[in-house]
């Protein structure tokens, strides 16, 4: 009785925390969003893109070239699909997680083509200067960073719910943190994109990324409700990809 009643007090505000800090950063991207999204198509351009534009190609050079190139392709539809797929069979074969299956599945190639119907909306053309590589399409938002902001996000998610020591899940959810921050570098140091365009890919995709996280954890609590046995507590057999 007593163990039940501890475990109640600890697991419900646990919820409200990760529920209120869910919410309010889901907040914070969407408003970053849509003012990106207001002034684009009000102004057409931002000062700050120059700026930032400038600051990253002070440090071009032969090995940095090569790098951002790297890091590129870190975030191409390809390497992310090919990710993804082994990702999945994972979840599958050793974690017997098919929800967390599924809802990867969803939130990487839904916002796939969230990013393909957005950048049909706005239809802003590339950026055309001085490119070290080339690349077709529409520009806003960047498919690179909303696309690695859902896949390492979502992995990141599911290290955080891995039994994995304190330090070991911070020090990978940093490193999963800074390969999605130069995955969007790398773009607007390769001349494909404008800053404004990598920071809406980074504000969509995380506001994709909450709505899929919340989901796969409201079906966790369905079935931690339905099925209240040590076997089907997801935190256990569910929450982890590692």
């Amino acid at each position: 009785m007593i163990r039940k009643r501890i475990e109640g007090f600890s697991v419900f505000p646990l919820v409200t925390v990760w529920g209120m800090t869910g919410l309010f950063f889901f907040s914070v991207c969407l408003t970053i969003f849509i003012r990106l999204s207001s002034d684009l198509m009000e102004k057409g351009s931002f000062l700050f893109d120059q700026k930032v534009i400038d600051t990253i190609r002070f440090y071009a050079s032969p090995a940095m070239d090569g790098f951002m190139v790297f890091m590129t392709e870190m975030g191409s539809s390809f390497t992310l699909g090919l990710l993804l797929v082994i990702s999945m069979i994972w979840l599958l074969v050793k974690r017997q997680n098919r929800w967390g299956m599924l809802v990867y599945f969803i939130t990487v190639a839904g916002g796939g083509l969230l990013n393909f119907w957005l950048k049909s909306f706005f239809g802003r053309k590339r950026l055309d200067d001085n490119r070290i590589v080339e690349a077709d399409g529409l520009s806003f938002p960047s498919g690179h960073s909303m696309a690695s902001m859902t896949y390492y996000g979502f992995l990141g998610y599911l290290v955080i719910r891995s039994k994995y020591k304190p330090l070991s899940k911070l020090g990978l959810v940093i490193l999963l943190g800074l390969v999605i921050l130069l995955i969007g570098i790398s773009r607007i140091y390769l001349g494909v994109h404008y800053p404004s365009d990598v920071l809406a890919g980074y504000m969509a995709g995380s506001v994709w990324l909450v709505l899929c996280i919340s989901l796969l954890e409201i079906v966790y609590v369905y079935k931690e409700n339905k099925y209240p046995s040590p076997k089907s507590m997801p935190e256990k057999t569910e929450g982890s990809i590692l």
